[in-house]
């Protein structure tokens, strides 16, 4: 039985990202794009936020949804950029940002995605990537995704490569915090599945 589910976001790039899982395991999901900026409360923790934003799209259309918060963390600083990622990209860029790192510095991409079912109960799955920070000659990310120039995973055998130039390779889906996030709950979904 396909399932419809809306992907809540206003990021072009998370979507895509999505969709494209879903469709290369061949998972029987409709994945629709409700294109909203939810307003956010304001904490420092990521897993509260993702969830708020989650209740109040269910509020809004009352069907199950996912939505995801996600963050860079560079580990020489607290819980920075973390939540505020996307603030801090858009108010310094990435010009202002590489000032604040040095090749080779600690960092992680932390999401937690949230799915919200039919009657209005929110399930959170968290997917974590480990790397490190390079600057590179020259920015090549999607537009909605800047970090992904700067990110090289700790995994990734051979020579490295940051998430911007893993994108629409093969390798990528195995290095994506992402879709680590979203195969906990496809997972659980399954399950849930088995039980009925």
């Amino acid at each position: 039985m396909v399932q419809t589910l809306y992907y809540v976001t206003s990021n072009a790039g998370k979507f895509e990202e999505v969709e494209q899982c879903i469709r290369a395991h061949e998972l029987p999901i409709t994945l629709l794009r409700f294109d909203a900026d939810i307003e956010e409360i304001q904490t420092m923790n990521q897993e509260e936020i993702a969830i708020d934003k989650a209740l109040k799209a269910w509020t809004l259309l009352k069907k199950p949804l996912l939505v995801d918060d996600s963050g860079i963390y560079f580990e020489k600083y607290h819980e920075f950029p973390g939540v505020m990622s996307k603030y801090i990209s858009h108010g310094i860029g990435m010009a202002g940002i590489m000032k604040l790192i040095e090749p080779g510095d600690r960092a992680y991409f932390r999401l937690h995605l949230v799915f919200v079912d039919t009657e209005g109960i929110p399930h959170s799955f968290e997917g974590l990537c480990k790397g490190y920070l390079v600057i590179p000659a020259v920015l090549q990310a999607h537009a909605d995704l800047p970090y992904d120039d700067i990110f090289v995973p700790d995994e990734l055998a051979g020579e490295p490569q940051t998430y911007a130039q893993l994108r629409g390779t093969s390798q990528f889906e195995q290095f994506s915090y992402r879709l680590r996030a979203l195969n906990k709950f496809l997972t659980w979904m399954a399950e849930q599945g088995k039980k009925k």
